[in-house]
């Protein structure tokens, strides 16, 4: 990667906040740079035992990354989505298959109500993972490469060590089904929702993406001031999440859920339109997907925490062993079945007795 290809990027600047008085949801922030100071990881896990059954999504600061870092990346971002379809479609990534490595297009014609955005996923930087990429994402390679090391092992470890603290579990339980080197998919997300017409949007509830969880470990989302992210409230309210600048918003996904045995909640989420001071602006999001290693069962940790609390066993249970890689593929694969047209209507079983909830 030479300077001159990374000076050739415009600098991104990121688009106004609204005006309009949107109802937020209360988050709590973890300032992860306090984990090395005396007394840190304590304080730290008394604030999670604190808010964990309320929200799933909680603010990362202190975390390291630069305002300029995260904005480089969104250049990219931006400049990918605005290279041609015809380039961008050379790297389709295999959704039929479960693999969501490489180019999803933003559907058209009747399908578009399902799917209003564009997406490109850079995979982990392992020799499983080598494919194709344009010439925009190979000229920043090694900038990408540090920036999704950076989210695997300054954000996403120390958070696995502090929750297998609050589980009261080996603190390198959850680190060690985490290992970047092994066979797995984590990965980097550009992504585009493209506005419609209020009339459009109205056709279908104003929503953009339906509620639902994710299917991996835990999810980054780098600061977006279009507001549109809303998370659902323990008490079924839906309610906007705000994007400090200074911070990452996480939020805890199905494989986490899983592997505590049902103590950390898979945040239930979706996308709505933005406000109107907005609606007309692209959304950009910069997201990072860690998930767990491809052939880890997702089967309960045993916690001495849980074991106090009487929820031990309060999780679903598939009906036989999963890994993470079958359980992941499920659900890519569901999803594009009905993004695509090929079924009609959501498939409720996703694999081994467990079902996918709808939200809306």
């Amino acid at each position: 990667m030479s300077p001159s290809k990374v000076k050739s990027l415009s600098t991104y600047e990121y688009p106004t906040e609204t005006k309009e008085r949107l109802k937020y949801a209360e988050l709590e922030a973890l300032d992860i740079s306090k984990l090395n100071q005396p007394g840190g990881k304590q304080e730290l896990a008394e604030q999670v035992l604190r808010f964990i059954n309320k929200n799933g999504f909680f603010y990362v600061v202190g975390h390291g990354f630069s305002d300029e870092e995260v904005r480089q990346q969104y250049a990219l971002c931006e400049t990918f989505f605005d290279l041609p379809l015809e380039e961008k479609t050379r790297y389709l990534c295999d959704t039929a298959k479960g693999d969501f490595r490489g180019y999803k297009p933003q559907s058209t014609g009747k399908l578009a109500t399902r799917d209003n955005d564009e997406r490109y996923n850079i995979p982990k930087f392992t020799p499983e993972h080598e494919r194709p990429h344009p010439q925009l994402i190979r000229d920043h390679w090694e900038e990408i490469r540090a920036f999704s090391l950076k989210v695997h092992n300054d954000v996403l470890l120390p958070l696995l060590r502090l929750f297998a603290y609050v589980l009261e579990i080996d603190e390198d339980y959850l680190i060690e089904r985490h290992r970047y080197e092994a066979e797995g998919l984590e990965y980097l997300r550009y992504m585009k929702y493209h506005p419609r017409s209020a009339e459009a949007d109205a056709q279908i509830g104003n929503i953009w993406a339906k509620g639902h969880t994710d299917y991996n470990t835990l999810t980054f989302l780098f600061h977006q001031p279009i507001a549109g992210l809303q998370v659902q409230t323990p008490e079924g309210e839906w309610k906007y999440v705000r994007s400090p600048r200074d911070a990452i918003i996480v939020n805890i996904a199905d494989a986490l859920e899983f592997l505590s045995g049902g103590y950390l909640k898979s945040t239930v989420h979706r996308v709505v339109r933005p406000p109107e001071d907005q609606a007309d602006r692209p959304r950009l999001s910069l997201i990072y997907f860690a998930r767990p290693e491809a052939n880890i069962l997702l089967k309960p940790v045993v916690s001495p925490l849980l074991q106090r609390l009487g929820l031990q066993s309060e999780t679903e249970h598939f009906s036989h062993d999963v890994t993470a890689e079958e359980w992941a593929r499920a659900r890519i694969a569901k999803d594009h079945r009905f993004r695509t047209g090929l079924v009609d209507q959501r498939e409720k079983e996703i694999i081994a007795g467990i079902s996918q909830k709808y939200y809306d």
